[in-house]
């Protein structure tokens, strides 16, 4: 694979960036584009097993091995970057990654053969948001627009020109109502040239999206840009067993978001901050956005399908991926079918049969997942949707408890949504079901059905699973403190040393203080803390998220949901402290110590 030269078969190009914004890219975020480049376009080029999980999904996860001409090379080959680029991509993705990175030589791609369209400067924007043309995205864009009255620069990733279309259309109709100069629109193309993808999940394009925005962001002089995407997708729970595809996917799971950040903190050795402004919605409150910031006559041009290759003129959404289904019943759940008529669908939500089998499976998994969460109680949702635990700890300034809480209630909000678009459409089309009028593989009819409902089989965790899952009520985390061997232990076979026990080591006498006393535990100011280890802030604070990511086994090995605080807690402009809900015991109760892998 090759961005330029005589064997160029990966195109990169940006359009539309000022002069100024190119005069401020380093060549370390020129490597990142190629990087993500790279990955992206590999991830299409490398077909996995079968849409089914035969053999445990034995063909699925694929070994991907890299190697890369960069021009940082220093910094590339720092131990802390690859662990954070090949952790987060191989959460993101399901694969296996490895890098090696070499110096470029001489002649390497200029900066400026990217940029295709440079123009004069555009007056700063108060942010940077990434833009697929979908409702999501667009509601964003809008609210931010007309609600919160600010200015955007706006990032697009197309591999295809109908794709951009989309983008375009939606960005000039913008303008045309007064917004030309709160808005720009940096559209930018990376596909593969003259090989035709065979790995239509895309799930490395967040990546590739991500670090497109990071890059516009810090060409812009930010430190942060917004993903759009409302919180049931950003979970996506898988919707069967045995299905993969799109639902599968964590394009933009908390988790994954969070180790991008981490990622590009460290390149830049500066702090990176990702907001997911629509975390907490609903598809259908998304989509209500849309309507409050009058832009409702907007939303039959937005798109969310994933096969541009079947889009027409008229029909742009097939209706049978489960993006069209989930868009769809957002739509009539917010009572805005009146501006996209069923005619711009291939296929009707819940009309229309659907002679394919695994279409017809796609969208009784969808209904049939949210009616099992709506009859959920909330103390078993993290105990029936193990996949949950996954994303509680990984919400800034929000405690483990109140994350799950909050992930409940949206959940359960959004099966209301798909709930009440079934019911009113029984109920509008009952003469049509008693007449048998409605095709039998219809999702109406199927849905109508008590035997056809269910289809989708039983969840196959087995009861280790249960049970671990079942310990999630454990409150307090326990650890001994062994300094002899400078070793923090817990249970679970984990083990902090090096700078991660030292770190532990300079909050060690406060805890043990006020424990001792009866007394509130103190927090240790940053910069004391910090000075204490003989480092920097900036560098304290890497470490303590090193320290966290060295911990998260810990929700699986002893049941305990964690999130950033449960063992270091942090408090803005106090410091940090180890957590007083934490429980020091004596070294010999830990009865399953393993020696620890270094963290230094």
């Amino acid at each position: 694979m090759n961005v330029h030269g005589p064997g160029k078969n990966v195109n990169l190009r940006i359009d539309y960036i000022s002069r100024t914004m190119l005069a401020n890219l380093p060549d370390l975020l020129l490597d990142l584009l190629e990087v993500a480049a790279y990955v992206c376009c590999a991830d299409q080029r490398l077909k996995r097993g079968s849409e089914r999980l035969a053999m445990f999904g034995e063909s699925w996860r694929r070994s991907l091995r890299f190697s890369i001409p960069v021009r940082e090379l220093e910094v590339w080959q720092d131990t802390e970057v690859q662990e954070a680029l090949i952790d987060t991509l191989g959460f993101l993705s399901d694969d296996s990654y490895s890098f090696e990175f070499r110096q470029a030589e001489t002649p390497v791609q200029l900066k400026e053969l990217y940029f295709q369209c440079l123009i004069d400067p555009v007056d700063e924007h108060d942010a940077v948001a990434l833009f697929s043309g979908g409702v999501d995205s667009f509601a964003g864009a809008v609210t931010d627009l007309v609600a919160n009255g600010r200015s955007l620069t706006l990032v697009g990733h197309y591999s295809s020109t109908k794709v951009r279309s989309v983008q375009e259309g939606l960005i000039g109709e913008l303008k045309r109502k007064g917004f030309d100069g709160n808005l720009s629109y940096i559209p930018v193309w990376v596909s593969n040239e003259r090989v035709l993808p065979r790995e239509f999940t895309q799930r490395t394009r967040s990546f590739l999206f991500a670090c497109l925005g990071f890059v516009v962001a810090r060409m812009s002089g930010k430190d942060c840009f917004s993903f759009y995407e409302n919180g049931v997708v950003s979970i996506n729970l898988p919707l069967a067993g045995d299905v993969v595809g799109g639902r599968a996917t964590r394009t933009t799971h908390p988790k994954v978001l969070r180790g991008l950040e981490h990622l590009f903190s460290l390149l830049l050795n500066r702090q990176i901050q990702i907001h997911t402004p629509l975390q907490w919605l609903t598809k259908k409150e998304v989509t209500e956005k849309i309507a409050a910031a009058g832009m409702a006559d907007l939303l039959s041009l937005t798109v969310s399908c994933t096969h541009p290759r079947k889009w027409t003129e008229a029909q742009k959404h097939c209706g049978v991926c489960s993006q069209c289904i989930d868009r769809r019943f957002g739509i009539l759940a917010a009572g805005l079918g009146e501006y996209e008529p069923s005619d711009r669908y291939m296929q009707d939500l819940l009309l229309d049969g659907r002679s394919d089998e695994n279409d017809l499976r796609m969208a009784l998994a969808y209904v049939s997942l949210f009616k099992k969460i709506s009859a959920t109680p909330k103390e078993r949702f993290l105990v029936d949707f193990p996949e949950i635990v996954s994303a509680v700890g990984h919400f800034p300034g929000v405690p483990t408890s109140e994350a799950g809480d909050r992930l409940f209630d949206l959940f359960q909000r959004h099966a209301k949504s798909v709930e009440t678009v079934i019911s009113l459409a029984l109920s509008e089309q009952s003469t049509a079901l008693f007449r048998n009028e409605l095709p039998a593989t219809s999702l109406l009819v199927a849905c109508n059905n008590r035997g056809h409902v269910e289809v989708v089989p039983p969840s196959n965790y087995d009861a280790d699973t249960k049970a671990f899952m079942d310990r999630l009520a454990a409150p307090n985390l326990e650890f001994a403190f062994d300094d002899d061997r400078e070793r923090v232990c817990f249970r679970g076979d984990l083990a902090l040393d090096g700078t991660n026990f030292k770190l532990v080591a300079a909050l060690m006498d406060g805890f043990r203080t006020a424990k001792k006393r009866q007394t509130e535990v103190p927090y240790f100011p940053a910069s004391d803390l910090a000075q204490s280890l003989g480092i920097t802030d900036q560098s304290m604070r890497q470490q303590l998220t090193r320290l966290r990511r060295v911990l998260e086994p810990l929700n699986l090995s002893i049941g305990i949901a964690m999130d950033q605080d449960t063992f270091i807690e942090t408090k803005e402009r106090a410091g940090y402290r180890i957590n007083p809900r934490c429980r020091e015991i004596a070294v010999s109760d830990i009865l399953d110590i393993v020696p620890s892998a270094s963290t230094d």
